[in-house]
């Protein structure tokens, strides 16, 4: 236990350290590239999202879509300005959040970008609450995601966001909150070469065991008891079409109920007999005390070269 935890320190400051670092907007040269490294850059992208939002928190129940003005603002001199629309998402989020992660479809927004060619809609995840302690969570599962993407290359690619809210609804209100996006699973599953998987069917046998064993470890280690492969609970899963490991490839994403994050809301699994989500209960498979010491020798590896 101690060993997992030092090493969750250590990948935790080595993430953050690229958050900090990253106060700058780069230059472009051409509105391409705006959007043409959206999931490759660090640096946070400032966007400006003005709707009536009002009538999107009045109507957050609803499965309609509602029209925005994004604007990008690359430099002091510099933006790029496209229609979008949103729409909220997750049931409970709908339910108890003032403001709602939702959906950002660019679907009609005339981006010009390769990498985002056959791309939809994105998962904006933003504040749930006006409270100091909800910009907290929203930073935390941030630099979990960015942990694993040190941890494995099977890992979802995500983008902090500087983002400003004008409520049309509200005479033009603003506020701006720390959010970030988590890039689509289309382009996942095309930067991986596979497809996506989606039934719900699957049995933890049917994905790879040495990708399993680190993503239950890396679950351990921060705290996580919310995902399963079965059902696809806070997992997508992927099937290679070309070269690389055998067996689905499963990907974690949702850390919102880890006790890294320690949202207020987050409780444990009452089947689990733990009380808290600061507990930490094993979901990985039983498998021999060498392949357990094997996923925790691949997390000290990941420490050991990030820092050099």
């Amino acid at each position: 236990m101690r060993k997992i935890a030092v090493l969750f320190g250590c990948l935790f400051i080595i993430a953050f350290k690229g958050v900090a670092q990253s106060d700058t907007v780069p230059s472009f040269r051409d509105t391409l590239e705006v959007y043409e490294g959206l999931f490759r850059e660090t640096e946070p992208l400032h966007l400006t999202l003005e709707f009536d939002i009002k009538k999107f928190q009045r109507t957050r129940r609803h499965e309609k879509y509602q029209p925005v003005r994004m604007t990008c603002q690359v430099n002091d001199t510099f933006s790029v300005v496209h229609p979008a629309r949103v729409k909220a998402r997750g049931s409970y989020r709908r339910d108890n959040c003032v403001m709602p992660p939702f959906w950002l479809n660019i679907r009609y927004s005339g981006i010009e970008a390769p990498e985002l060619e056959g791309v939809k809609r994105m998962k904006m995840v933003v504040r749930c609450r006006n409270s100091s302690q909800y910009d907290a969570y929203i930073l935390r599962e941030y630099l979990v995601y960015r942990i694993y993407e040190i941890v494995s290359p099977y890992s979802f690619r995500t983008r902090l966001v500087r983002l400003k809210l004008v409520d049309t609804g509200r005479k033009g209100r603003a506020t701006e909150d720390w959010a970030f996006l988590i890039e689509p699973e289309e382009m996942l599953a095309r930067r991986l070469g596979g497809e996506a998987v989606k039934s719900d069917r699957l049995a933890m046998a049917t994905v790879n065991q040495d990708i399993m064993d680190l993503l239950a470890m890396f679950q351990y280690m921060i705290g996580n008891c919310d995902y399963s492969v079965t059902g696809r609970q806070n997992l997508k899963i992927i099937a290679l079409t070309g070269p690389g490991p055998t067996g689905f490839i499963p990907v974690p994403y949702d850390f919102d109920y880890t006790g890294l994050v320690n949202t207020h809301y987050a409780i444990p699994g009452k089947t689990l007999g733990i009380n808290s989500v600061r507990e930490r209960y094993y979901l990985g498979r039983c498998t021999a005390r060498e392949r357990y010491l094997n996923a925790i020798g691949k997390l000290e590896s990941c420490r050991r070269k990030s820092t050099g």
